[in-house]
């Protein structure tokens, strides 16, 4: 039996693969972004706390709006995953954006957050199997995965998505 969050997912997962065959409708990224954990603690406190300040926060870059403004400009919707040992901290996003991602702009505001030590992005367009670790990663978890939803994925309706 899956879990809410794990049918959430699915689902999502499920409309990743659908809009590969069709035309490109939608911005899809795989971003992995790893940090030092010393460096990643000592700035940020917690995971979610990361997820705020690149979601809602009013940092802004220089002749930028805010992340807030630029958030809801992409109008993401997704999940991502934390992995964290004492010596790095990989946070694995899979989202889909209303509007291209500018690689240059996620990365600056990233490291103005917290200075990362590496940074993946995969598109759709790429054709990358990072979407079917991701998904497999998920149904691998267990009911205790650490799975967090974002955006309109959240208002999906379970008893909809389950075949």
């Amino acid at each position: 039996m899956l879990s809410k969050t794990q049918a959430k997912t699915k689902y999502f997962l499920n409309e990743f693969k659908k809009q590969q065959e069709k035309t490109n409708t939608k911005n899809w990224y795989f971003i992995e972004i790893t940090f030092s954990t010393g460096t990643f603690y000592s700035v940020i406190n917690s995971v979610s706390q990361f997820y705020k300040r690149i979601s809602n926060s009013k940092k802004t870059l220089v002749g930028n709006p805010s992340n807030r403004e630029w958030w809801q400009k992409l109008s993401p919707s997704g999940f991502y995953e934390p992995f964290i040992n004492k010596e790095i901290v990989v946070l694995t996003f899979v989202i889909e954006t209303k509007t291209k991602l500018n690689e240059l702009e996620f990365k600056s505001r990233v490291k103005k957050i917290a200075p990362y030590t590496e940074i993946k992005i995969g598109y759709k367009d790429q054709k990358e199997f990072e979407f079917e670790v991701a998904f497999e990663r998920v149904f691998n978890q267990g009911p205790e995965s650490k799975t967090i939803l974002f955006g309109d994925i959240k208002k999906y309706d379970i008893k909809n998505m389950i075949n």
